[in-house]
């Protein structure tokens, strides 16, 4: 097999939200048993669906198969940056308003761990994706803060690495995606949110299957 024959590579580094929306859904103590569950039934409900929190889960839900369309590889990478902030907020308590995205889940420690060591490992072994431990550091910061920036580097990093794989930063950061669609960050990565993403892994599917039907 030569270079060009070989299957590309879609990578996709969720930002903490994206895990955190998964975990409010879910619930704790966070298993793959409920989560099934409700992507089931989420199939059969509107898309984008109206309590956008849903996509997030869906976009979780597309990447289990570890295959972006056809041969072509679709893989879940993390950092050690975005376990420790998963797990710190799974673990705050509800301090602030319902609706803000700097309020804890309320989580026991154990909770919070376990939502580390089973939703985000699994995610990325069910891809056949990987950590980059504590190995990057931070991008577009500013506009960025330092915690986005740390997200945003973490696709940097496996950009640098494979500059021919297609890199998405999946995020519901209103401030994260303004910036992307501006301009105002490297081009390294598409900034896009669940829905788009599901959206564009599934007309990805349609068209191969469409295609692989044709005779020839």
């Amino acid at each position: 097999m030569t270079v060009t024959d070989e299957p590309r590579r879609h990578v996709v580094v969720f930002d903490c939200n994206i895990y955190l929306d998964v975990a409010r859904i879910v619930g704790p103590p966070f298993s793959w048993q409920k989560f099934d569950k409700i992507a089931a039934r989420l199939s059969r409900e509107s898309f984008p669906h109206p309590d956008r929190a849903n996509d997030s889960l869906r976009a979780v839900a597309v990447c289990s198969s570890g295959r972006f369309a056809g041969g072509e590889l679709l893989e879940v990478w993390t950092n050690a940056h975005i376990d420790k902030i998963v797990r710190g907020k799974a673990a705050d308590p509800r301090r602030v308003a319902p609706s803000s995205d700097r309020r804890g889940l309320g989580w026991s420690g154990e909770d919070a761990q376990s939502l580390v060591d089973v939703l985000i490992t699994d995610t990325i072994a069910r891809s056949s994706g990987g950590t980059l431990g504590s190995g990057n550091y931070p991008d577009g910061n500013p506009p960025l803060d330092y915690e986005d920036g740390m997200v945003y580097g973490a696709c940097r990093k496996i950009s640098s690495d494979d500059p021919l794989c297609h890199v998405y930063c999946v995020t519901r950061d209103k401030g994260f995606l303004q910036a992307g669609a501006e301009g105002r960050l490297t081009g390294h990565s598409r900034v896009i949110t669940p829905s788009a993403f599901v959206g564009l892994v599934r007309s990805a599917r349609q068209a191969h299957s469409v295609a692989a039907m044709r005779p020839r």
